[in-house]
This record gives C-alpha cells, structure tokens and sequence, in this order.
C-alpha cells in the first residue's frame, strides 16, 4: 500500500521552542498541558504538541483531537524524546529510530505503520549532529530502569536498545478509544536519543551520574539538546515532503 501524503501532526511529550519568542506563543506551550495541547502551522501543516502523561497515567486526547484522528485530518502521530540505554554498546546523544514498541507487560509489539522515508532523515540527522544512528526495537516500561543488572538483563530478554516511559502506553490508551481502522491507517514515528547509558559499574554514584545526565539533557537542558533535534527534525521531514509554503516555510506560527 502506498504512503498516505502527510497532513496534520500529532506530536507528543515536550514540543521544541518556538522561534518567534512572543506572549501567544508562550500561552500556545503552556497550554500543552490541557488535553487541547498547543497547536502551530508549520509548511503547510498544522502540528498539535501534546503532552500524554507519566508512565501508565495517559491523558485522554481533547475530543476534537479524536475527531482529527479519526478523520484522517491528522495522519502521523511523532514522538522524540530520551531514553535510558539498555545496549551496553550505545553512547550518549546516539540515536534511536524504532523497528518496533514493545510494552513491557506483555513483550508483544504494537502493530503501527511507518513511513519508509523517515529513515534517512533520522540518519541525515544524526550526521547533521555527528551522532551514531541505529534502527532498533524500543522498550515501554512503566517504571525508572536504573541498575546495570537489570538494563543488560532487559536487553538480552527484550532485544529492546533502550528504553522509555511513555509510548506503548499512550497508544495503547489511544487505540481504546479510536475507531479502529482510522488508528491501523495512522503513521508512527519514534525516536529516542540516547540521554544515560549502562553505567561500567552496579553502584550508587554511577546510578546519580546517570540519572543526572539524563535529567540534564531531558529536562535542564531540554532546548539545547532533545528540543533542537525535534525542531530539526521537522524542518528536514517537511520541507522534504512538500514545497513550503509563503509565510510558513521558515518559521512556526501558533494557531489562533
């Protein structure tokens, strides 16, 4: 079956900045946290920033979110963010583009479709960045994984390369409440980039280190590092998908 054509986004956890730093922009993010999200228009698209939730705690989608998604008005559902590495071998700032979500209560894959072309812009990224790129299987957990023990042992039983708290569980809550053919017919995009890593010992110290990077780069530091990457991101996906729009092609503008 042939690629749907991109129409409107849904993009969930933390949105990038906005480059136009003005008052209504920054009502736009704060309003993120509502179940409406924030939405901007961006080369031609409108793009809804969503935040989900924590962990198995998901938000329910504001139902004109619903009726988008249903419609087929929004076609690709995008999530970026940083995980903990489960693979021993992958550094920090590597990135992640996943073959498959696996949820950790049930290690079955959620059946999603994925748009073949995002592959290279992910790689085209992360050479844009000087960054190691994989494509690799991603694990759901509903719990913080911090011991060395316990990653290595998730990824021999899971293949998983890294791991999250989110994902599986907002599509999953999503898909209850979907018409079903409209949620087979949505695109998903996934990627984690690498924010700690499998620490060389079980210890107390090397377990604050790691999760003092990955606060660092998730949370203090979020614009500088994951935050870019999605702003990037979407500046090579879509102006590669079609031709921008005057007014619209550069900058992000909130929707009214």
């Amino acid at each position: 079956m042939s690629n749907i054509p991109v129409k409107d986004i849904l993009f969930i956890r933390k949105s990038p900045g906005f480059p136009d730093k003005t008052s209504h922009c920054k009502k736009q993010l704060l309003s993120m946290i509502s179940s409406r999200g924030a939405t901007i228009h961006y080369a031609g698209h409108d793009i809804t920033f969503l935040f989900p939730g924590y962990g198995k705690r998901q938000r329910i989608p504001h139902p004109d979110i619903i009726e988008k998604l249903n419609s087929g008005m929004i076609t690709d559902i995008v999530d970026i963010a940083g995980g903990g590495a489960l693979d021993p071998e992958l550094k920090r700032g590597d990135l992640i583009l996943s073959s498959e979500d696996i949820p950790l209560d049930t290690l079955q894959p959620l059946q999603v479709r994925r748009r073949e072309e995002i592959k290279n812009i992910v790689q085209t990224l992360a050479n844009e960045k000087k960054r190691h790129f994989f494509e690799r299987k991603i694990l759901t957990s509903d719990e913080i994984i911090t011991s060395r023990e316990k990653r290595i042992a998730l990824y021999e039983q899971t293949q998983c390369s890294i791991v999250q708290m989110e994902h599986c569980w907002f599509l999953r809550a999503l898909r209850n409440i979907m018409d079903p053919r409209s949620f087979r017919k949505l695109y998903v995009t996934h990627v984690e980039i690498v924010a700690d890593v499998v620490q060389q010992r079980d210890t107390f110290l090397n377990h604050f280190l790691e999760l003092f990077h990955g606060m660092k780069d998730c949370i203090f530091h979020n614009e500088h590092h994951i935050g870019k990457i999605k702003s990037d991101f979407l500046k090579l996906w879509l102006k590669r998908e079609e031709k921008p729009t005057i007014g619209t092609a550069d900058s992000f503008r909130p929707v009214m």
